[in-house]
């Protein structure tokens, strides 16, 4: 399932029902999202969808497997016609495998900007032992992204959205490798995708989180989404700093938004191999995206230990991590590097 219908800029919220009307959605309607949310630009959202159709709400508590297969038999058994999810990555999350699994349509209304979940074909949930599970599914089939919301939203989400996207100067960096090593096969449009959504972001002439900036950096994150569902997966947009994530969320107690954590792993695995990072670290610093390891909680026991772990988190996934050096000797000198310049 494809995305079909894509509205980004200013009010987009108050397009919801002309979407919903033009592709012939005014039956049952499910909406999805959670009571903060809600309260802020809910009733914005369910007015529209009572002037067209039936409304039932479902308000999103957890991001776990068995609840997004539980959304989906209610959307099944009721036959609702379209799921409407409205909210941050749990929900949005929550809805994309719950419209996957039910092969029922989803229009996608993000609130943050933190990743680039929101036009992805991944779900990220979490299993019976609370660790998250990267699942399969579709892209929403149609994304509406609202500019004033996000702006008016928490500023560090909006900060872990560029370091997300930043994060693609690895990833790409990476697969060039993998393919030269025979160890995987390169898709040309999905890694000129990823390139475009990177220099989008690297390019840009604003130098300051306005609402200018915020619509360039949704184009960015969604080129980000086409360039998975090109490739069939996110390789274009995962490498070596998602696995150095990945083992983060999996071995730390420390959380951080997913963002925050790759741009980090970006700028240590760039060191790792010998790679200038001067663009990338003077990026984040232009934006003020402070992705310090003290700043961020990780300590350099945990920061050596999730590095030596992380290629254990993708079996497929083949990366510069898998050959270079990874004793404790080089990663404690590479984390008082970053404790100092970042």
């Amino acid at each position: 399932m494809q995305t079909k219908i894509l509205k980004v800029g200013s009010g987009t919220i108050n397009t919801v029902g002309e979407v919903l009307s033009t592709n012939n959605y005014f039956r049952k309607i499910l909406y999805v999202s959670d009571p903060i949310v809600d309260g802020l630009y809910g009733e914005i959202v369910k007015e529209q969808i009572r002037n067209i159709g039936k409304l039932k709400v479902e308000f999103v508590d957890y991001n776990t497997i068995s609840y997004a297969m539980s959304i989906a038999e209610r959307v099944i058994a009721t036959d609702v016609d379209c799921i409407i999810g409205m909210g941050g990555g749990k929900v949005l999350d929550v809805c994309k495998y719950a419209s996957y699994i039910s092969k029922r349509p989803f229009l996608s209304i993000p609130t943050t900007v933190a990743n680039d979940g929101i036009a992805s074909p991944i779900a990220v949930l979490k299993r019976k032992d609370d660790k998250p599970k990267s699942l399969g599914c579709s892209t929403p089939m149609m994304l509406l992204v609202d500019t004033d919301i996000i702006a008016n939203g928490p500023i560090q989400l909006v900060k872990a959205g560029i370091g997300d996207t930043i994060s693609n100067y690895m990833a790409l960096l990476d697969w060039d490798f993998a393919c030269k090593r025979g160890k995987d096969e390169m898709n040309g449009y999905a890694y000129m995708m990823s390139t475009t959504s990177l220099d989008a972001l690297m390019k840009t002439q604003y130098n300051s989180i306005c609402k200018e900036f915020i619509e360039v950096l949704v184009n960015s994150i969604i080129l980000s989404g086409i360039a998975m569902e090109f490739a069939g997966s996110s390789r274009p947009v995962s490498g070596s700093e998602h696995l150095f994530s990945h083992a983060l969320d999996y071995y730390s107690r420390k959380k951080n938004l997913h963002g925050l954590q790759v741009a980090l792993g970006t700028v240590a695995v760039l060191k790792l191999i010998g790679r200038s990072q001067d663009d990338v670290i003077n990026y984040l610093k232009r934006f003020d995206v402070n992705v310090n390891p003290k700043t961020l909680n990780i300590d350099e026991e945990t920061f050596i230990f999730c590095m030596q772990n992380s290629i254990k988190m993708r079996n497929n996934r083949y990366t510069y991590m898998h050959e270079i050096e990874l004793s404790r000797e080089k990663l404690k000198k590479i984390y008082k590097e970053l404790e100092e310049e970042l």
